[in-house]
């Protein structure tokens, strides 16, 4: 149960920070340099392979690995990364409701169980 709530947690910190870097790209002027787009472009990508990270440990922990990796593989697809994001996160959202685990907007304290 705490690895479920500690990946959790990974899924939405990445979700914010995914969320986030879509804001700042699209606030950015089109006049912008390129050393300032080249660095957040490589942010990005960062955050990216950590939602991939993120998202295939959860499904992992809650289905199995097969689901893990289809789940990881989606992450670079915007709008599919997010229903999948919020499918996961539902699930374990449920498995630790069931458990009588209260979860927050930002998942479970995982010292807290």
């Amino acid at each position: 149960m705490r690895r479920v709530a500690s990946r959790q947690q990974l899924v939405l910190y990445s979700l914010l920070a995914n969320i986030v870097i879509n804001i700042v790209f699209m606030a950015m002027p089109p006049g912008a340099s390129t050393p300032v787009r080249g660095m957040l472009g490589i942010i990005a990508l960062s955050v990216v392979i950590a939602t991939m990270i993120a998202a295939f440990l959860l499904a992992w922990e809650l289905y199995n690995m097969v689901i893990g990796v289809i789940c990881a593989v989606l992450m670079p697809i915007p709008c599919v990364a997010l229903l999948t994001l919020l499918i996961i996160n539902g699930k374990a959202t449920k498995f630790l409701q069931q458990r009588g685990v209260k979860v927050g907007l930002m998942g479970v304290n995982p010292n807290t169980i």
